[in-house]
């Protein structure tokens, strides 16, 4: 639906332009990688405060079956996560 939106709005600005200002070509190829690039963008962040409800459920719900226990597979991620951020922070 964003993609829809999104093209017929470029088309629609794209209309208005003179003909003498761009190469028609090059900027439909453009608008395309631009869309792209857009609704990537958008599906990246729905994804992202998916994933965090995904994991407070998983948390409650292993924490509903295992106790207080739950809390060391938890801290082996967030662990695992520190870990990880300083290797790749140690590469650049």
């Amino acid at each position: 639906m964003v993609r829809g939106g999104l093209i017929s709005m470029l088309y629609r600005k794209a209309g208005d332009l003179c003909v003498t200002d761009a190469d028609p070509a090059s900027s439909m190829i453009l608008m395309s990688a631009d869309i792209e690039r857009i609704t990537t963008g958008w599906q990246s962040m729905h994804e992202l405060w998916a994933n965090l409800l995904e994991v407070a459920i998983a948390i409650y719900l292993l924490e509903r079956q295992m106790g207080a226990a739950c809390a060391v597979p938890i801290a082996v991620a967030i662990g695992q996560l520190v870990y990880t951020s300083y290797m790749i922070s140690l590469l650049r």
